[in-house]
């Protein structure tokens, strides 16, 4: 079973959701404050949805908190449209963005494709350790480690974007198939989400190590993953 924890400050919508939910088989913890969900380890969720506008810090200030030490994929809730904060939310590391209204099956059905990606499943169909420049991509464990032996806190699809690059080397991965197989969706060409996610991956490795430029972008091919690996046993 699953566990997922709501942060909403509005009770008719949390109720909603979490009466929902639970007859579908999942656990959920309603917290009516980011505050209040501080208080509970990130790591003890499975997937985290989250409401914008809270009272106190908001939904972005949470998401930051979430991701200083933990990759369970979080979905963002808000009333406001438009892009701006749609980008700013997954630019923190949020793994979607849903806006209201919405339809429960709609969120359901995000949050299933999240947990499979997530690993909360099936794990990786490629296992086993790889090494590139000092760096360590642990497979099994669905885990990025940099030369200095830190843990680096990847979201789910951050994971799964390294994944893929990895795997796919020497050959570069199209746009289209990122969005397809990692974000679940068709892009339009003016959906930036892949290359939000891109840049998010480049400047967490980046910042642990300043020769990490190991993700080339191809023109008109996509990114292509550039390093000398090994593959440990």
């Amino acid at each position: 079973m699953s566990r997922v924890h709501i942060i909403e400050d509005d009770t008719e919508i949390s109720t909603l959701l979490s009466t929902y939910l639970e007859r579908r088989d999942y656990e959920c913890l309603v917290s009516n404050s980011a505050e209040a969900a501080q208080n509970h380890p990130p790591d003890g969720f499975d997937l985290f949805i989250v409401d914008i506008m809270l009272p106190g810090m908001d939904g972005l200030g949470f998401c930051r908190w979430v991701r200083e030490t933990s990759d369970v994929p979080l979905i963002i809730l808000s009333a406001e449209k438009g892009d701006a904060k749609r980008i700013y939310g997954i630019e923190l590391g949020a793994d979607d963005y849903l806006e209201k209204p919405f339809s429960p099956r709609e969120l359901l059905a995000r949050m299933k494709a999240l947990l499979r990606r997530s690993g909360g499943g099936a794990r990786p169909r490629n296992s086993g350790k790889i090494t590139f420049g000092g760096w360590l991509l642990d497979r099994t464990n669905q885990k990025l480690h940099s030369p200095n032996k830190m843990h680096v806190p990847l979201s789910s699809t951050e994971y799964q974007l390294i994944a893929m690059l990895v795997s796919a080397s020497p050959d570069p991965v199209s746009r289209d198939d990122i969005g397809r197989t990692i974000i679940g969706v068709e892009l339009g060409p003016e959906d930036r989400r892949v290359d939000i996610l891109i840049s998010r991956l480049r400047k967490k490795m980046v910042g642990m190590d300043r020769n990490a430029d190991f993700i080339r972008t191809v023109r008109n091919r996509g990114y292509q993953f550039c390093a000398d690996m090994d593959e440990l046993d």
